[in-house]
């Protein structure tokens, strides 16, 4: 018998991270329950062999064809077959979820959830927020990404004694993107000539889609090309449905010294980071902000949208970046322009985002699912 039943969507590397940590804390007292095994706008690959905790996948394949009644009956078949005490469902947007809190509520054990949203990350609509607020209200406890998810899930109906910061939407290999980005770092210069870029570098790692921003940051980079600066580049590592359009801009403005590597697995990410002084999350949509994280730990700078659900607790305003608004174009320029004129320094902001990151790191992520845990059995 399993003490906690986990739900999650898909096998995300960030969440094994997490749960390879939980079970070093409560051994194999858990059971991992996948609705699918991963998604179609998602290109990481699936290591079943990193996984060190006990895991059951419901339906194979994408997280699409997951979102069926089947899948939420097969969600309660497995916590009848295991009768666990504590049930934990990843947020409230599939049936599976909602059949899992109802087999809580019918067997009379624990139930938490996990709100990995903010009231920022996307328009609210009335009549979904009230189905929100009765289905969140509902737990015993929530376990949040930060500062900003707390407060909305206070919104939702949780009184604030039952709501846990984790500190992010998984952890974060603190130690491997320290290491593997000082490796590369010292053949820095050298990189940089064989791909064509300047010596210092702008980054921006995740999907090319709209809400990411992608072209509002190509079009102040452009400014701040023409302000006359230091000439600075710009990675733009990832892939998806806008990069004609990016790749179209790129062309129209003659901007040489930006860097398309196209998608890459977390191992080959570091080599990007080494390359880097600053970090820019432009996103008008943006749940937590991962790379963030990963940035810090790399010792880069930070620049980052303050839409971002990790703005208010992962970035100190002139210490290890700054925020702007992703709809203020002047605002981004001026903030690139800090760095690119020289009157800020990115190795010192990089020293402090280093000493800011540990609390990331998935040792102290799993002590706050503990926490939680242990808070809802004696409550």
């Amino acid at each position: 018998m399993y003490r906690y039943l986990i739900f999650q969507n898909i096998i995300a590397p960030y969440k094994t991270l997490l749960f390879n940590s939980l079970v070093r804390v409560l051994g194999r007292t858990f059971l991992v329950v996948y609705l699918a095994e991963t998604a179609g706008n998602r290109e990481w690959k699936v290591a079943r062999d990193e996984i060190a905790f006990p895991y059951d996948v419901l339906a194979p394949g994408r997280e699409e064809d997951a979102t069926s009644l089947k899948t939420a009956a097969a969600a309660y078949r497995s916590l009848e077959r295991h009768n666990p005490e504590v049930v934990v469902v990843g947020g409230y947007n599939y049936p599976a979820y909602w059949a899992a809190l109802l087999w809580a509520k019918r067997r009379r054990r624990k139930a938490v959830i996990i709100v990995e949203s903010h009231l920022l990350d996307r328009p609210r609509h009335r009549a979904r927020e009230s189905l929100k607020r009765f289905f969140v209200s509902r737990f015993d406890a929530a376990l949040v990404d930060g500062t900003r998810h707390r407060e909305y899930t206070i919104s939702l109906g949780l009184p604030p004694d039952k709501v846990f910061i984790k500190n992010g939407t998984g952890p974060v290999d603190v130690e491997f993107y320290q290491s593997a980005t000082d490796a590369f770092r010292t053949d820095r210069k050298r990189y940089c000539s064989e791909l064509g870029l300047p010596s210092r570098n702008f980054l921006y790692v995740g999907r090319f889609s709209p809400e990411k921003n992608i072209l509002f940051l190509l079009e102040a980079y452009r400014k701040v090309r023409d302000a006359g600066d230091v000439p600075w580049g710009l990675i733009l590592l990832g892939d998806g449905p806008q990069r004609s359009e990016i790749e179209s801009f790129i062309t129209k403005y003659s901007l040489t010294s930006v860097y398309l590597p196209g998608f890459r697995q977390k191992e080959e990410v570091p080599f990007y980071y080494s390359l880097s002084d600053v970090l820019v999350l432009p996103s008008i949509s943006e749940p937590w902000g991962l790379v963030v994280i990963e940035a810090m730990a790399s010792g880069l700078a930070v620049l980052v949208s303050n839409r971002c659900g990790c703005y208010p607790d992962s970035l100190r305003e002139g210490i290890n970046g700054y925020s702007f608004d992703p709809r203020d174009g002047e605002e981004l320029v001026s903030r690139m322009r800090e760095f690119t004129a020289g009157r800020v320094n990115p190795e010192s902001m990089g020293h402090a985002s280093r000493a800011m990151v540990h609390d990331y790191a998935p040792e102290i992520v799993s002590e706050k699912y503990v926490r939680a845990f242990r808070w809802v059995m004696t409550g």
